[in-house]
């Protein structure tokens, strides 16, 4: 595999040499080309010694220009093109196809068809913002594949999504050829809110991280993905289809509407069990209601249950099992209850694990068995779940 590596102004770029050491150890020949901020971080010459290769900053450099078309000669030469770390300078300039520099020279002139893998790196507010999200959705809607930042303390001290993924990881996914493309695959993610009257309503702690690194997994991998989310204060995955709905009754509709052309089924979300049978329009007043107060209640739609009647031969439904007491043997009877292909078991009373945090403690329980993992980074249990899945339908 021929691989043009593109580095860009960040402070991860000193993960530039060893990225192309594992991107070799995988048996891909490498060429880097780079931004003008991104000497700043990490040296030409290290690159040039690692890749066995000239080093490309300057478009005009006299050594590196063949008739004057070098870009040209390197898009043809290459397989595959890999951004890591990709700034959100370099997102915005190939969002556009502003080609003012080497590197987007260079990926602006690809063949179409060339695989192009973006890993955005930065500080959380610049990968947040609407910009950069807006770009970075384009990119997808492209044909890119891009490896959404990391969780984690940064260089700036601040806490949140920017970090760069470990060299090995990233040379991994670059090369893995998209295991998911062709794949449709439907997500559910986030809490349901049950209205009570205008302002209340019946909910649960659920925050959706854990559906929506499975989304972004799923994309990362080359899946067509639909996200089908409760109410969270998460932005959506870069090239992902948000579908937002609030009760259960919204949810299991959106899951009606889509699940027939999907191959995969993930159900994550923590649907709430009861909802009011009577709304009130207005707001209940607390003073009419008297000291005691009920509520009648009814049970919601079992979205899972539906999801598991209606499943054809061809898909793959994973379900998730929130648990506090008798967890395997309850993940065991959700397992064959519903229908399921794959039970995501997790313990709401452990450390590192439930919702709202960035950790989660999973235990996978199929026909085959049960697999417990050590904790880990929510998206990292998304990506072994992706590789437990796949596994099971030959991906």
């Amino acid at each position: 595999m021929r691989v043009i590596l593109g580095v860009c102004g960040s402070i991860s770029a000193y993960k530039a040499p060893w990225i192309v050491r594992e991107l070799q150890r995988l048996g891909a020949e490498v060429r880097v080309v780079m931004t003008p901020d991104a000497v700043h971080f990490v040296s030409p010459l290290a690159l040039q010694n690692v890749s066995h290769h000239s080093v490309v900053v300057n478009p005009y450099a006299p050594e590196h220009q063949q008739g004057g078309s070098w870009h040209v000669h390197w898009a043809r030469w290459a397989q595959l093109a890999l951004v890591a770390p990709c700034s959100a300078n370099t997102l915005a300039k190939l969002a556009v196809g502003l080609a003012d520099n080497a590197l987007a020279l260079v990926l602006l002139s690809l063949p179409q068809g060339t695989p192009v893998r973006l890993a955005p790196a930065m500080d959380p507010d610049l990968w947040l913002h609407p910009a950069t999200q807006r770009n970075a959705r384009r990119l997808c809607e492209d044909g890119a594949l891009l490896l959404e930042p990391e969780q984690g303390e940064l260089a700036s001290g601040m806490i949140g999504p920017g970090r760069l993924a470990e060299p090995l990881e990233l040379a991994r996914w670059a090369l893995g050829q998209a295991s998911l493309r062709g794949r449709k695959v439907m997500i559910t993610a986030g809490p349901t809110r049950e209205a009570i009257d205008a302002v209340r309503y019946l909910s649960n702690h659920s925050t959706g991280k854990m559906g929506y690194a499975m989304a972004a997994e799923a994309q990362a991998r080359g899946a067509e993905v639909v996200l089908i989310s409760g109410p969270v204060a998460l932005p959506a995955p870069s090239g992902v289809t948000l579908v937002r709905v609030d009760s259960a009754e919204e949810m299991l509709s959106a899951c009606q509407q889509h699940f027939s052309v999907c191959d995969i089924l993930i159900k994550s979300a923590a649907v709430a069990d009861f909802t009011p049978m009577l709304v009130s329009a207005g707001k209940l007043k607390k003073e009419h209601l008297g000291e005691d107060w009920s509520i009648a209640l009814r049970r919601t739609p079992d979205i899972l249950a539906w999801l598991g009647e209606h499943k054809r031969a061809h898909q793959f439904l994973v379900g998730f099992a929130l648990e506090t007491d008798h967890a395997e043997e309850n993940a065991k009877a959700k397992l064959e209850r519903k229908k399921c292909d794959l039970v995501v078991l997790n313990r709401a009373n452990q450390p590192n694990s439930g919702f709202a945090g960035d950790f989660n403690t999973i235990t996978l329980v199929s026909q085959q068995g049960l697999m417990a993992l050590e904790p880990m980074s929510k998206r990292e249990c998304a990506r072994q779940l992706w590789g437990a899945i796949e596994a099971r339908i030959g991906g």
